[in-house]
């Protein structure tokens, strides 16, 4: 299983192309994780393909195509991963499953080191 669960800024310059899927009916659903998280919590599932550096072209290329678990934040218009990226639709399913708890605590209550960070900026601590 990949590394734990981290909020990570999708950076649109480091992407060839982004879609969200989405994830429609709870009955037909082969991904029912992914499905609840979406419908319940205002998740969505993105399918992105960044760009990758090619030595032999010397330009940049387009990486394999992957699948996160993605937050959108209104108010900077900005998407947040919440999961690493994965190959598979599956294997999201599978890790968001494994990982649940600590994803909806990331999502609900933030994390503790942004918050740690945050108040060492103002001087806090």
């Amino acid at each position: 299983m990949p590394n734990p669960p981290c909020k990570t800024l999708i950076n649109p310059d480091e992407l060839f192309a982004s879609r969200d899927l989405r994830l429609q009916d709870r009955r037909e659903t082969q991904y029912p994780q992914l499905m609840r998280l979406c419908a319940d919590f205002n998740f969505s599932v993105l399918q992105l393909q960044r760009k990758i550096f090619s030595h032999i072209s010397r330009k940049m290329v387009p990486g394999a195509l992957e699948f996160v678990l993605a937050a959108h934040d209104e108010t900077t218009n900005y998407w947040y991963s919440m999961t690493p990226g994965l190959a598979s639709l599956k294997m999201l399913n599978d890790y968001a499953k494994h990982h649940e708890v600590d994803i909806l605590h990331m999502h609900l209550f933030g994390d503790e080191d942004d918050d740690y960070n945050q108040f060492t900026q103002n001087g806090f601590y």
